[in-house]
């Protein structure tokens, strides 16, 4: 099997927990591409976000953001038909938090402090995060999720996904669509490999070639993660160490 292209998360997965890639991912990513093989990310970032790691990491003009509402690619942005902009969803959290009862607090409504405290940005970089387009972020009570799920169950097109710090509301799709746009578009080809460390990535690793689950910071696998891809290999080292070392042997395997 030749490999055509990698889809991979980014934080916690490519990137070091701190948002960092380190010397090894690096080495992985530049033989890929002297092999000419793209990273394509698929990542809950916004689209700014994306366009900065892009750039930063030199990995190439094409990717999907916020959880599969809209690629990236050389002519623009392409959204999703299931993607509900941002000012709509403000409005469906303000509802689910009043028939939750559930004290529902927005990313878009917190100071700049405050987030640079729960998420461990710099200042400069809070603006680019919350970009959002068709996703919003938000901070929940501890035990919530079993009330929200069923808040949210009656409201159809919505979708509830939770992330390492944050909760996400979204129009109902996942970064299998971003896969399906970039599809449709040309813009990746078969045969992929996946990378993913969450069960928010189970929909896009479903659909590769090739599917490798990173550790968390523990050194094992999300439970979630495992459920879905029983079949899934799974990465050595946790973040983008493991990253590196599961992207190398896979090219080693396909060399032979």
């Amino acid at each position: 099997m030749n490999l055509a292209a990698v889809l991979t998360d980014l934080d916690g997965t490519l990137l070091e927990h701190g948002g960092v890639l380190g010397p090894e991912a690096r080495a992985a990513v530049d033989e890929l591409r002297r092999r000419g093989i793209p990273v394509v990310p698929l990542t809950s970032k916004t689209e700014a976000e994306l366009r900065s790691l892009l750039a930063e990491l030199d990995l190439g003009g094409i990717g999907g953001f916020e959880n599969g509402a809209a690629v990236l690619g050389p002519s623009g942005v392409v959204a999703s038909g299931r993607a509900i902009g941002v000012e709509l969803l403000e409005g469906r959290l303000d509802e689910l938090s009043r028939r939750s009862g559930l004290a529902l607090s927005p990313a878009t409504r917190m100071s700049t402090r405050e987030l640079c405290r729960i998420t461990g940005l710099p200042e400069e970089r809070i603006p680019a995060m919350l970009a959002r387009r068709f996703g919003l972020p938000f901070l929940a009570p501890e035990g919530a999720g079993p009330a929200l799920a069923a808040a949210v169950r009656g409201f159809p097109g919505l979708r509830l996904t939770r992330g390492g710090l944050f909760w996400h509301l979204s129009g109902d799709h996942g970064k299998e669509d971003s896969l399906d746009l970039l599809l449709r578009a040309g813009l990746v080809k078969r045969p992929f490999a996946g990378f993913g460390d969450a069960p928010n990535d189970a929909g896009f690793l479903g659909r590769c070639d090739v599917a490798i689950l990173v550790p968390g910071p523990s050194g094992a696998v999300d439970a979630g993660l495992v459920s879905a891809l029983p079949a899934g290999r799974v990465a050595p080292f946790p973040a983008g160490r493991g990253w590196a070392a599961a992207a190398m042997a896979l090219l080693e395997e396909l060399s032979r």
